[in-house]
């Protein structure tokens, strides 16, 4: 076994990594499209107070149009890009492409946790 066997391992494995965060993004899309639904049934029915009700409600004053037929299009076409993965919620409910900022959670244990700095949404992968 020599250094070039070594190496691509350590490709592969990397490379396995990388997936894992790609696969883990892509389904919660769908997550952040169930909470653009509950915030907009939370401002329909006078909840103005909940999380995802505030959520909703900053977008729309920002700008954004946040409307269930958009975040149902958002939440489907979104697709992370290795290496260059977007915040799922940002994306859903702004339509805005923020990168995410990858850390290590816990050194040799694998945990990674993605967060985004515009919406404070955090991700975390585990092995």
């Amino acid at each position: 076994m020599g250094p070039d066997d070594e190496e691509m391992r350590a490709k592969a494995a990397a490379g396995s990594v990388h997936e894992r965060w790609v696969s883990a993004l892509a389904q919660q899309a769908p997550l952040e499209f169930a909470r653009v639904v509950y915030g907009l049934g939370d401002c329909a029915h006078g909840r103005l107070d909940t999380t995802v009700a505030l959520a909703v409600r900053q977008a729309q004053e920002q700008g954004s149009q946040v409307t269930r037929e958009r975040a149902e299009q958002r939440a489907r076409a979104y697709l992370p890009v290795l290496g260059r993965a977007h915040c799922p919620r940002c994306w859903v409910l702004h339509g805005a492409k923020n990168l995410l900022q990858m850390t290590p959670a816990r050194a040799g244990h694998g945990l990674e946790t993605a967060r985004c700095a515009h919406c404070d949404a955090e991700y975390v992968n585990a092995p």
